[in-house]
């Protein structure tokens, strides 16, 4: 073995910043009839989530005659539920239209009256599925698809939303959504405690989007009537439609789908919806910052897309909700990029210009991609360390000496961001 004066032995030991999915969604929402409120779950496939949100039953509550619209059952059933009452030959499928709270349980209105006659304790079970599997399924069927959706269940016949987002709260997602709660005056309130969860949860990381659709019966001027009071946030979503399907749930598999800083304008999304809006009420929903579906005649196909990517408020200046996803994304790799400062560098030139070189690190790969046009970081006290200690006035060098003291250091990045082009003025002059 040769003789070795200096031995050395070299190691790496590279810093990896942490990462988040752009796109992780947490639905809310009622599981199968009679369930009750269970732990979030993750899921990768709408068929995972059929799999453990299964369609509950419940029993009648007295007997129901031959003939009958109606039953009363022990648990109330939600609208538009399939049900079947019975078992064997005599039972029956049929769809409920209503329910009613009644003296002895809920009062359920039949699409068909029944062709038998059934005896209190026969079993109500759901063929349908649940607002919770529906909503899942309106997630993942959009292209690009989530990587992985949350599901929250409540309590199908008293669910506690402020509970329920508080549960979500500890969950790693960027996007919320109430499933089957389109925002009407009965739905207001709750849809309302949706906007304030994803305008005031607080925590590195935790910054989210909420997204709901409009009740597609409503008219277009009752509809817009609805963006106000706590609804009318920059962090929510609103959508109008005319669908049977979950859109608000398929609108956040929409977003899930793409990179923070691309547009919703024009993103394809799959629902159903024969119905189309008007330019009248398209104007109207345009006016106020709620999307819409739409068809262009433009597109081939006939397929459907988003109208606009409008945010439900935009008196902070972010009136597309892509701003504040990007907003939301380079926060956070900022953040995930200078933790590895804290404890370590020093208040110093060498230090300071440390901090900037790790800013400038997320930043530059971003302007590269075109996610942003540029960016300048300023950090004032190293405008300050830089001088010659000699020509630093007395108030400058208090400056410093406070910051020492108190452990802290103030920074500035300015960033660029140039929006997609959402509107175009063409002058087309034919000359002879």
């Amino acid at each position: 073995m040769a003789v070795k004066y200096i031995d050395v032995t070299a190691s790496s030991n590279l810093f990896a910043p942490a990462v988040r999915a752009f796109g992780d969604i947490a639905i809310i929402g009622r599981g199968g009839i009679g369930t009750a409120e269970s732990p979030p779950m993750d899921f990768t496939s709408p068929s995972a989530a059929a799999d453990a949100y299964t369609g509950g039953s419940t029993t009648l509550a007295a007997d129901a005659a031959a003939g009958a619209a109606g039953v009363t059952a022990a648990v109330s059933v939600p609208a538009a539920t399939t049900v079947r009452i019975g078992t064997g030959t005599a039972s029956e499928v049929r769809t409920v239209t209503n329910a009613t709270s009644a003296a002895a349980g809920f009062t359920l209105t039949l699409d068909t009256a029944l062709a038998h006659a059934h005896t209190s304790g026969d079993a109500v079970t759901q063929e349908s599925a649940n607002d919770l599997v529906r909503a899942i399924g309106a997630a993942f069927n959009q292209s690009p698809p989530p990587t992985r959706v949350w599901g929250v269940q409540v309590d199908s016949t008293g669910p506690d939303w402020d509970a329920a987002l508080a549960r979500t709260g500890k969950l790693d997602v960027q996007i919320v959504v109430l499933a089957n709660t389109p925002l009407n005056s009965a739905n207001a309130q709750t849809v309302g405690k949706l906007a304030t969860h994803v305008s005031t949860i607080e925590g590195d990381g935790k910054e989210r989007i909420g997204v709901a659709m409009l009740d597609g019966a409503l008219t277009a001027d009752d509809a817009i009537a609805l963006n106000t009071g706590a609804v009318q946030k920059e962090r929510m979503v609103l959508v109008a439609h005319r669908s049977p399907d979950d859109v608000a749930a398929a609108t956040a598999g929409v977003i899930a789908g793409y990179r923070p800083h691309i547009s919703l304008l024009l993103k394809p999304i799959s629902i159903a919806m024969t119905q189309r809006f008007s330019e009248s009420e398209i104007d109207k929903y345009d006016t106020h910052l709620i999307n819409w579906i739409t068809s262009p005649v433009l597109l081939p196909g006939q397929a459907l897309y988003l109208g606009e990517g409008y945010t439900a408020d935009s008196s902070h200046n972010k009136k597309y909700i892509d701003i504040v996803r990007t907003l939301d994304d380079v926060n956070f790799r900022i953040k995930a990029a200078l933790i590895q400062a804290i404890g370590n560098l020093r208040i110093s030139r060498v230090g300071l210009r440390s901090v900037a070189t790790l800013v400038e690190s997320v930043l530059a790969p971003l302007v590269s991609q075109e996610v942003i046009e540029r960016f300048t970081v300023v950090i004032p006290l190293l405008t300050l360390l830089d001088k010659d200690p000699a020509d630093l006035t007395a108030a400058e060098a208090k400056e410093i000496k406070d910051a020492r003291s108190a452990r802290r250091a103030d920074m500035t990045i300015e960033v660029v961001y140039a929006g997609a082009i959402h509107r175009l003025a063409v002058q087309l002059v034919f000359t002879g």
